[in-house]
Parts: C-alpha cells; sequence; structure tokens
C-alpha cells in the first residue's frame, strides 16, 4: 500500500485502491476472513507513520457497513525522507566491517545493531529458523520476516547463513504417502486433491500409487523443498513429480515459479499432469477477462506442446478452466484400473498389457 501510494499524485485516494494494492500484494487477503480487520490496522499504521491522513472520526467519510469501520479516503502525505547517517565510534566485528564504509539509516542501524552484538558474542551460534533468531535479537518474531528482500541482503552484504546464523522454515508442504512408487503429484485445489486421493485409495495395485500433495500459490513456491525431508524420513524418494493447477494464468505462471523452486532445491524436475490436464480442457469452461497475449504465452511454455497451443488458444479468448470442472465422478472414469497409473497421469501412450502384478 505504501508503494501504491507513492506513485501517485493526486493527494486524495478512495480507499479501495489502496485495498486493491493490498490484495495484488498478498494472494491470500481478497478471501481472508479477516481481510476487513487487516486492512483497516493499515490504514491506522500508514497514518500513524505520516504517510496518509484518515477522515475525521465519526465523520462521513467512513464505511460502517461492517466491523471495524473502513474509512472511504485518504489524504495522502508528503514523507519526510529518512535521513542517511554514519554511525557513531563503534567497533563492528569483521564479518560487518562493511557497516563502517555505508551511509547507513536510522533503520540500518536498528537492523545491524544486534546482529553485530550477537555476532561478537556467539560467533558460532547454531543456526536456527529465522522467526526464533529474529525474536532473540529483536524481542519480536515477525521482525525479520521479510529480511530476504532487505537491500543488504539482495546486494550481497547481509548474509541471513552466515550473519544471522538463520535459515527460513516455510511451512511444509501437505502430502501424503499414498504408496510406495517413486512419484509425486502437487495438486493446487483441495477438492481436486480428495477427489485424486479417493482415487488412488481404490486403485487395485498399490505398488503403482505413490504421493499425493496439497499445495498453490506462494505456498507451494515456499514450501515445495521441504518434500526432501519427508522423503528422506520415510525412505522413500521420488522420480517423477507432477505438477495439476488450475489452466488459468495464475495457475500457470505458479507453475514455472514452483519449477524454479524444485531446480533450485535439487529436485526431479516438476512437470505437468498432462494427462490430467488434456481430460480438463474437455470440460466447460468459464469466461474471464484476457490478459496480456505475450504473459500468456509465456505462461503455457511450462506445458509441452500440442497442450501448450490449445492452452493459449484458451486463454486468449478469454477462456479458463478450473480444476472443480473435472470433478470426481469423472476424474475416475478417467483413470482405467487396466493401464498403468503414472502414464494416464503424465498423458503418454501406453499399453494394457504393460500392467504389472503385485506381488
Amino acid at each position: 500500500m505504501t508503494v501504491f501510494l507513492g506513485g501517485q499524485t493526486r493527494n486524495r485516494l478512495g480507499f479501495d485502491l489502496l485495498a486493491q494494492a493490498a490484495d495484488a500484494g498478498d494472494s491470500s487477503l481478497s478471501t481472508s476472513p479477516l481481510r476487513r480487520r487487516i486492512l483497516a490496522g493499515a490504514a491506522a499504521q500508514l497514518a500513524g507513520a505520516g504517510t496518509v491522513r484518515l477522515p475525521a472520526a465519526g465523520g462521513r467519510g467512513w464505511d460502517h457497513s461492517a466491523e471495524p469501520p473502513l474509512p472511504l479516503w485518504v489524504d495522502r502525505l508528503t514523507a519526510r525522507r529518512a535521513r542517511a547517517q554514519r554511525p557513531g565510534p563503534r567497533a563492528w566485528v569483521e564479518p560487518l566491517a562493511f557497516a563502517a564504509h555505508l551511509p547507513l539509516t536510522r533503520a540500518d542501524l536498528e537492523l545491524l545493531s544486534p546482529i553485530n552484538n550477537h555476532l561478537r558474542d556467539h560467533p558460532d551460534a547454531e543456526p536456527v529458523p529465522i522467526p526464533e533468531r529474529s525474536y532473540e535479537l529483536y524481542g519480536d518474531e515477525k521482525r525479520l520476516a521479510r529480511i530476504t528482500t532487505h537491500r543488504l541482503v539482495t546486494a550481497g552484504l547481509l548474509s541471513i547463513t552466515d550473519h544471522l546464523r538463520a535459515f527460513p522454515s516455510p511451512a511444509p508442504l501437505a502430502m501424503y504417502e499414498l504408496g510406495p512408487a517413486p512419484w509425486m503429484l502437487v495438486v493446487e485445489n483441495s477438492a481436486a486433491f480428495t477427489s485424486l486421493r479417493r482415487a488412488f485409495n481404490r486403485w487395485p495395485r498399490r505398488l503403482e500409487v505413490g504421493w499425493l500433495a496439497y499445495g498453490g500459490g506462494d505456498h507451494l513456491i515456499a514450501s515445495l523443498p521441504t518434500c526432501l525431508e519427508s522423503f528422506e524420513e520415510r525412505r522413500h524418494p521420488v522420480e517423477d513429480l507432477l505438477l495439476y493447477t488450475d489452466l488459468d494464468l495464475d495457475g500457470l505462471e505458479c507453475a514455472q515459479l514452483a519449477a524454479a523452486c524444485a531446480r533450485e532445491a535439487g529436485l526431479p524436475p516438476l512437470v505437468p499432469a498432462a494427462g490430467l490436464y488434456e481430460a480438463l480442457l474437455r470440460r466447460k469452461q468459464r469466461f474471464v477477462p484476457s490478459g496480456c497475449a505475450t504473459r500468456i504465452k509465456t505462461a503455457a511454455s511450462w506445458l509441452a506442446e500440442p497442450l501448450a497451443t490449445h492452452v493459449t488458444n484458451l486463454l486468449s479468448r478469454g477462456e479458463v478452466l478450473r480444476q472443480e470442472a473435472l470433478h470426481g465422478p469423472a476424474a475416475h472414469a478417467l483413470l482405467r484400473p487396466d493401464r498403468p497409473l503414472l502414464p494416464q497421469l503424465l498423458g503418454r501412450p501406453h499399453s494394457p498389457a504393460a500392467v504389472p502384478e503385485d506381488k
């Protein structure tokens, strides 16, 4: 919301524009039952920071249709530029020696000073999750929540591993070991996950069934590397990693980011569950505003041909397909028990004679 305000030229802005900016910055906010409370808190925080002025309390500038009330508009205030300052005479530990040669703001000093003291007193501290180190250094477990995007970190000066002696601890991926096969299918929506879980649990040859996981959006991208520990703990690694998302712009762009995350984590290549996508394309479409043609083509390139072309044409027409369109009975009918399971998910040619027997 602050970034959005910084790009505006008008002094008075409708609060609905700020709310839209907040939704764009957090994909989970628009459907959160706490959205109104979060927006009210953000408005108060912006006002407290001197970024905006809210309407007069009790006046007509507030929406009282629900609790808590929200401002109908805000007045944008010109923020005073933070004065850069060099640190006073002090000793920086060797790992933070760069701080002595930078024009640091007050916020930079408030960030670096506790880290400096910790490195001085505990140079060989055992690494811990970022929220635990945040609480230890600042008395606030969320103080370092966005540390990975801080300018000193992105510039390669401040290291989370070496200086903070910490590491990310994303919420684990929700995954279920349904059988011993060396593959895992990740499904974006809970309804599709439930239908496929039932189908896999009914599969007559248990040796063909592997892992099934649920995760979508930012959560999937953050949590995907955590599945490596589960594979190791269960001594059940995977050779094939599949993803099944909605056939829309958000789902495909999420798939591309998740595929890059899988590569960085050392997982097998994240590939489309083409068999499920091909079946989904035969279901009833929904109409949505069409997106940028270049963005559509880039997102659909995660799929192999001819699927990529079909999906590009679909999205270009302003149509999308949600996973719910391929409901449980249709998914069960799609997966034929007289054929191997994994090739059907991958959309590869197969022969009924190739079905192995359980031992």
